[in-house]
């Protein structure tokens, strides 16, 4: 997961005509070169940024993206980038659910088992785990840019600074956030240094 997360390779998620993400109503952000959506999104579909960010694909009423049609993505071989690493195992990876009314995925969720070759592969997930608890147990103390009481961001956060967690846990909670920040920055700086050099 850590690969997708810096870029280094998409995600391989065996859906198995699982379509849970695409009918839960997430809001996608767009990214520049993510053209095809930018081009056919419906308007009433695309909210753009005020003052930065990136614009976002909103979900119809029924909790469907603008695209999912027949059963499927309509432009499956130009979707967004953010459909293309989206991978739901980070939820059953970290122990947490979804927020919000997601049923498929929440099911979903819960059908996910991981084997582990190595201890030391248990071990980082568990780590994972501590990880997703934390921030999760202690989210108030964290930047609201961080997301911290969204069940997808503190996974994804997770994920990405879970080595803090094979350490020791004798750490205040306010000073454990602040290494988790620096962690999570640390992580990104390599992510954009990796997009920098072509992948």
């Amino acid at each position: 997961m850590q690969a997708v997360l810096r870029g280094e390779r998409e995600a391989d998620v065996p859906c198995d005509g699982c379509v849970g993400c695409c009918v839960s109503g997430y809001q996608i952000p767009l990214r520049p070169q993510d053209q095809v959506a930018l081009e056919q999104v419906p308007a009433s579909r695309l909210s753009l940024p005020v003052g930065g960010g990136l614009a976002r694909m909103l979900p119809r009423e029924d909790g469907t993206c603008p695209f999912f049609a027949a059963g499927g993505c309509g432009i499956y071989a130009s979707r967004p980038q953010t459909c293309r690493d989206y991978d739901c195992r980070v939820y059953a990876a970290s122990g947490l659910e979804p927020d919000g009314d997601r049923p498929v995925i929440r099911e979903r969720v819960r059908e996910w088992r991981f084997d582990f070759a190595a201890e030391a592969d248990a071990a980082r997930a568990e780590a994972v785990r501590h990880a997703a608890a934390f921030i999760r147990e202690h989210a108030a103390l964290f930047p609201p840019a961080a997301r911290a009481h969204s069940a997808a961001a503190a996974a994804v956060l997770a994920v990405k600074v879970h080595e803090l967690f094979m350490q020791s846990m004798d750490v205040a909670p306010a000073q454990r956030v602040v290494e988790v920040l620096a962690a999570a920055r640390a992580f990104d700086a390599r992510e954009d240094a990796a997009v920098a050099v072509g992948r």
